[in-house]
């Protein structure tokens, strides 16, 4: 993990991770805060990054929104500008050893991640999620807290977890998937749904 970063986004949790890890924050960027933050200087905003980028080349940045929509969207702007990319991770969290951490993950306290885990790029991990052995999570995921993910389990991506929801073994998750919080899955589900539930359903609009 690199020790500067900035953050794309004012988002207290990361800030806080930042200073719990000892990782310097030199800034953040936000399209709706300015002045400073919780005593850090906001740069700018997103119509700023390139000159940001020409003062601060050399710092990775962090993209912190829960949205994954709107971290691929920034992932895509920041990364043609050519800044790299941070992890965030919580000394308080447990890896395995053989796990595959991508770029730009957001791992928050607490998180367990089994054997031969692979994580995608700008994937986040909320407090106390539990992600078990050879599963696969995508790019652009955001798992919610206490969300427990059992074995063999494959995540396409862009999709969100809600907070509390299991998915049994041996499943497969589409792309843009939302699982509802609490929700059970017990089958494998399509690209594109909303699943809600015990066990879970789709939820059709009416």
């Amino acid at each position: 993990m690199n020790n500067k970063i900035l953050l794309i986004g004012g988002f207290h949790e990361a800030i806080e991770l930042c200073e719990s890890e000892s990782i310097q924050l030199i800034g953040i960027i936000d399209n709706y805060k300015t002045g400073t933050y919780l005593g850090y200087k906001i740069f700018g905003n997103d119509d700023n990054a390139a000159e940001i980028y020409n003062a601060f080349s050399n710092v990775p940045v962090f993209i912190t929104p829960d949205s994954p929509q709107k971290r691929s969207r920034l992932s895509q702007i920041y990364g043609d500008l050519g800044f790299g990319f941070s992890n965030l991770i919580s000394s308080n969290s447990l890896i395995s050893k053989s796990a595959d951490i991508g770029k730009g993950v957001f791992i928050q306290s607490k998180v367990n991640i089994s054997s031969f885990v692979r994580v995608g790029n700008f994937t986040r991990l909320n407090t106390m999620a539990n992600i078990m052995h050879d599963t696969t999570i995508g790019d652009y995921c955001t798992i919610a807290p206490n969300a427990v993910i059992l074995g063999n389990v494959d995540i396409g991506s862009h999709s969100y977890i809600g907070a509390n929801a299991t998915i049994l073994p041996h499943l497969s998750i589409g792309s843009n998937v939302i699982i509802g919080a609490g929700a059970v899955v017990t089958k494998s589900i399509p690209s594109g749904v909303i699943m809600v539930g015990n066990p879970a359903r789709e939820l059709v609009a009416s």
